[in-house]
């Protein structure tokens, strides 16, 4: 389900997000670290509102190129452009454990970044509130868990609002699901503003939401570059979803059997009572909102929501090949029927 993060940092002066405008652009970047080519010849463009997500197992140059685009290395070779107004936010993987309490380090990272104590004071509270950061804001950076260092982590990133360059390193890893979710919209919401996002990430929740192009790198080489209409072909998460009626009231009739987004809906005749049916859902992801109304509107009552399902095959991603296909266990390649050519949306890489 979609969380509403409508209201955190309300700004009048926001503009209009330009995707015509480019925001970074990198040519031919390329970066040695001691005796290793980390990076060769990377070719990128992210322009103004638009999300760029880095997918690659570990070694393939992901955490490299965004220390490069937040300018704490420099490349060997090629260049970075930058277009953008607004600042420049990173978030690195792993924050230090430093001898603060998550709220004094926040606090001394919102002031030197600038930000006003009555602003900064309210930032801090709403993105405390909708991480659930709850009483790890007292609490010193060392006793903290990986997750919630995590959060105080973002936080820290997202303490200057929308707009401008926002370098995020596996954002949701180690984040409870309620969090994930909350990260997510938010970002989606940004993005819309005219953020600029570019992310390492290997969490299809996220890929398949914001992801305007995905890039994936090996052994610090571009792989493939895939599109958004690439992603979409995957098809959408699946939410599964359990209710009860009363006894005789059959939902496997219409309005709900044909409610759009809705892809199976049956009765589970091993559960229930003389006074309970239980019936079991397949949604999209998108419609899961409007089908949760509809079965409270009937008089019906919700038991669960399960996480979606995604439709990505991350696997199958990091090695090159296209996000809705799919090789099985037994070496047999599964695939839906590509709209798109490889050469003009998902060729290897020139």
């Amino acid at each position: 389900m979609t969380w509403s993060t409508r209201g955190i940092f309300k700004k009048s002066d926001q503009a209009t997000p330009d995707s015509s405008v480019r925001g970074i652009l990198l040519q031919q970047v390329s970066k040695r670290l001691g005796h290793a080519q980390v990076l060769n010849q990377i070719n990128l463009e992210v322009k103004q509102g638009e999300c760029a997500v880095l997918v690659g197992r570990n070694g393939s140059g992901k955490s490299t190129l965004l220390r490069m685009l937040a300018g704490i290395l420099l490349p060997d070779t090629g260049s970075i452009h930058r277009i953008l107004k607004g600042s420049e936010r990173y978030a690195v993987d792993g924050l230090p454990r430093l001898p603060f309490t998550s709220g004094e380090y926040l606090w001394e990272m919102g002031r030197i970044r600038g930000i006003r104590p009555e602003v900064l004071r309210g930032r801090i509270r709403e993105l405390s509130e909708l991480l659930y950061l709850d009483t790890a804001i007292d609490q010193k950076l060392p006793l903290l868990s990986k997750g919630t260092l995590q959060k105080v982590n973002l936080i820290q990133a997202l303490l200057p609002g929308p707009g401008g360059l926002l370098l995020l390193d596996e954002p949701l890893s180690g984040l409870d699901i309620p969090a994930q979710e909350a990260v997510v919209s938010l970002l989606g919401e940004w993005k819309g503003e005219g953020t600029c996002i570019v992310t390492a990430c290997h969490e299809p929740l996220l890929i398949e939401r914001l992801a305007d192009q995905v890039i994936v790198l090996k052994k610090g080489s571009v792989l493939r570059y895939w599109s958004r209409e690439d992603i979409l072909q995957a098809g959408e998460p699946v939410v599964y979803i359990r209710s009860l009626t009363r006894t005789g009231v059959d939902l496997a009739d219409d309005p709900f059997k044909s409610q759009p987004g809705v892809l199976s809906l049956v009765r589970n005749t091993s559960l229930g009572n003389a006074k309970f049916w239980v019936w079991d859902w397949r949604v999209v992801q998108q419609s899961t909102d409007d089908v949760l109304r509809m079965i409270l509107a009937s008089g019906g009552s919700v038991v669960s929501v399960q996480q979606e399902e995604s439709q990505l095959h991350m696997e199958s991603l990091l090695e090159g090949q296209h996000p809705a296909v799919h090789t099985s266990r037994g070496g047999v390649t599964e695939s839906v029927n590509l709209s798109s050519s490889m050469d003009d949306a998902g060729g290897e890489a020139q």
